[in-house]
């Protein structure tokens, strides 16, 4: 038993004094009727509680599960962990059931309910004698039904309350994890069920809806219509639509509610919102998005414009030595690169690969020596792709501004300490996090960033990259020619063809070809669809069957993630089967994910992490690629077993995943393409066809081609390859950054 489980107390007590209560987090002091469970190690008369409830109620009692923490300012104290009123059943078995039915699998309910009139009431008094009746029950299986049935019995009145909510199990749980309190579960979903779309992980506007129109909420009433409003505004924004026009908004109305929804009931929504208009009341969202921007605006131009003490002098001789070293030289393009990111306290360097962007940011480095300089990401693959190439350690930008679940150590009153600050992969990053960095880095720096506008887009809010160059206020430069040593590889001069619209096969041409002084592009084209997964597949095992073969360095891309046959999903099980089939002595875990649905993970698989998770050590976020080097029982924080995966994460190391977790990993032997971006791997074998006809474009294309670092495998329907060479896919985002960069540059004179 560690110190947490000792600390961890169950009581009855009774609410005497409430200090302070807000938002679903108060404060409590209560005198204590009943200890459950657990050692009251509280010195005081009275016993303090704090951290998330309902709204507590002076008198009243309530069932407390909090552990002991002394704290330094505030003293003696107990952290809540669930708090709920007395749970009534009655004489109705349903809610009884649903409760079971969350904790054991159908089979052992049948057997409990064979065996036993009220299995219900054998577990809940821990009736061990008529337990061991039932089928497959005997004494060491009866104490653990009796240990997960009084661990989890708080949830039990929220099937009780919301039975005609009919909640899922995944959903129960979901809610608990969010509240820990089951009375404020029961508050949220009958009073507005649809705040949980923002406050609870992984439930969306469909689920809330669904559970408010259970609750009978007028569906084509003033609160459903505002709630929408304010969930797609939202959306949008997060997905770089800052703003939308009237008519954009209106046709999402109708598209959800219903063409029924009266006129003047949308009106009335509208008017109820505090929302953002432009004068002329033809742009419309939420007012965060355009402080969001007006905010970044102003941190960049206080970089921008701050006093600079970097010295240069001597520049061009130490390029000159640094030239001499290297054994080529810098392009004209280059070095007026190098000119401005010594002149401009903040610069974007922009161009496609192999016209040599981190080459310029090395020459600046060159020029300045004795200056200190970190480098970042958005990706932790992409981190490590810049340690690989500059030989130095690159840092995550969570990473870099010391990120914990409580927030970001640094930040606008406790900035970071380096002089020069290379932001990688610009155009991956969103506006709130490209925020979170840029009030971080202090006034004087350099800020040098670097991105391919021929990429696809990040899926996130804001269009960070793009609105800076097209400013004109943020000095930038566009890197238009490859470099000598480039031109040798046929995955740059074949995708810098397609960046531009032109096609690199005929019309009609199937076969295959192998491209480039480097032999680095191998061209596989086929005319019909039915080719594309096994193609995939016999690529995928030649390069298995060679003897410096790396799971790691192979990476196969896709579109998508279901169409088709050659999709993530089908791949992932067929070349685990290869690579990672089942066999005895192998661990293997059976896990309902939430990106993929039920996969099989076994010790060996290469997987990849599909959400911020703050709540493991060290942390890991969304596009983390590892490999599952154990599936074991490991001591949790409450000193309760619990079993987890130990996954070598590329770039951080060995984390352990506790089940909780499971279900945002998923199989990572192939991924999309959007996942990928910002990565690269040795070995791509990229495929698509005309199942993927709607993502098509050639900046998917350009993107796909340019994972690869030493070679691509290109195989694809021709047709498709084409198709999707001559679709350019022009960005539709509607930000506020252009303008509030202006509106702060020139400001208006005030008379």
């Amino acid at each position: 038993m560690n110190e947490k489980e000792n600390n961890r107390i169950k009581v009855d007590a009774s609410v005497e004094y409430i200090p302070y209560y807000k938002d679903n987090w108060g404060i409590i002091k209560c005198s204590i009727d009943r200890v459950r469970s657990g050692k009251n190690i509280y010195k005081g008369d009275l016993m303090v509680f704090k951290g998330q409830m309902p709204e507590p109620i002076k008198g009243c009692q309530y069932t407390i599960v909090a552990d002991f923490a002394s704290d330094p300012k505030w003293g003696d104290q107990y952290v809540i962990q669930s708090m709920y009123t007395a749970i009534e059943f009655g004489d109705d078995d349903t809610g009884k059931k649903k409760y079971l039915s969350s904790l054991y699998t159908p089979y052992q309910i049948d057997c409990m309910y064979k065996a036993l009139k009220d299995p219900f009431e054998a577990l809940k008094k821990r009736d061990m004698e008529s337990l061991v009746k039932i089928k497959g029950c005997a004494l060491k299986t009866a104490t653990y039904w009796c240990h997960k049935f009084h661990e989890h019995y708080d949830r039990a009145k929220i099937y009780i309350e919301l039975e005609d909510y009919n909640l899922t199990n995944n959903v129960v749980n979901r809610l608990m994890s969010t509240y820990h309190s089951p009375d404020l579960v029961i508050d949220k979903v009958k009073n507005n069920p649809y705040v949980l779309v923002n406050e609870v992980n992984g439930l969306g506007w469909k689920k809330a809806d669904e559970i408010a129109l259970k609750g009978g909420i007028d569906p084509l009433g003033e609160t459903r219509v505002a709630e929408y409003i304010k969930y797609y505004l939202k959306m949008s924004g997060d997905n770089g639509m800052s703003w939308l026009t009237p008519d954009q908004l209106l046709g999402a109305i109708l598209d959800e509610i219903g063409e029924e929804v009266e006129d003047s009931t949308i009106t009335k929504a509208i008017k109820s919102l505090d929302l953002w208009f432009n004068d002329e009341k033809t742009k419309i969202g939420l007012p965060y998005y355009k402080v969001l921007s007006f905010t970044i605006a102003a941190e960049l131009l206080r970089l921008k414009n701050a006093e600079s003490d970097f010295k240069y002098d001597g520049w061009k001789d130490r390029i000159k030595s640094l030239e001499d070293e290297q054994g080529w030289e810098f392009t004209d393009e280059q070095m007026n690169g190098i000119k401005m990111g010594l002149e401009n306290n903040v610069l974007v360097i922009s161009g496609s690969a192999g016209s040599g962007k981190t080459s310029l940011v090395g020459g600046i480095l060159a020029a300045i020596p004795d200056y200190s300089h970190v480098m970042c990401a958005l990706s932790g693959r992409a981190s490590a792709r810049l340690a690989e190439v500059t030989g130095e350690t690159g840092y995550t930008i969570h990473r870099l501004l010391g990120y914990s679940g409580a927030g970001f150590e640094y930040n606008k009153e406790k900035q970071l300490g380096y002089d020069i600050y290379i932001l990688d992969e610009i155009s991956m990053v969103d506006a709130e996090l490209f925020y979170y960095l840029i009030r971080a880095i202090p006034s004087g720096s350099k800020l040098i960033m670097l991105g391919d506008p021929a990429q696809l887009e990040a899926i996130g809010c804001g269009n960070v990259a793009y609105d800076m160059i097209q400013s004109n206020e943020i000095p930038d430069i566009l890197l238009t020619k490859i470099h000598r040593q480039a031109a040798k590889s046929a995955i740059i001069t074949n995708s810098t063809a397609v960046r531009h619209g032109e096609q690199i096969i005929d019309a009609e041409w199937s076969g295959t070809e192998v491209r480039g002084e480097l032999q680095d592009l191998v061209l596989d084209c086929y005319l019909d669809s039915s080719n594309s997964f096994y193609k995939v597949m016999e690529y995928f095992q030649r390069l298995y069957a060679q003897k410096d073969f790396d799971i790691l360095e192979t990476q196969v891309i896709v579109p998508v993630k279901k169409r088709g046959d050659s999709n993530t999903y089908n791949l992932n099980n067929d070349i685990q089967e290869l690579y990672n089939p089942a066999r005895d002595g192998l661990k293997e875990e059976s896990v309902m994910t939430v990106s993929s649905g039920l996969r099989i993970f076994r010790v060996g698989d290469k997987v990849i992490n599909t959400v911020n998770n703050y709540k493991v050590e060290p942390t890991i976020y969304n596009g983390n690629i590892g490999i599952i080097k154990d599936i074991t029982i490991e001591e949790n924080e409450e000193g309760d077993e619990t079993d987890v995966m130990i996954i070598d994460f590329v770039g951080i190391g060995r984390v352990s995943i506790p089940k909780d977790y499971w279900e945002q990993l998923d199989l990572a032997y192939a991924i999309t393409v959007h996942k990928y971006q910002g990565s690269q791997s040795d070995n791509i074998i990229f495929n698509f066809d005309f199942a993927s006809y709607g993502l098509l474009s050639r900046q998917l294309i350009y993107t796909g081609i340019t994972r690869a670092k030493k070679k691509c495998y290109l195989v694809c329907q021709t047709g498709a390859l084409r198709y999707g060479v001559a679709q350019e896919a022009i960005s539709r985002k509607q930000t506020h950054l252009q303008d509030s960069l202006y509106e702060i540059a020139h400001p208006k004179l005030v008379f």
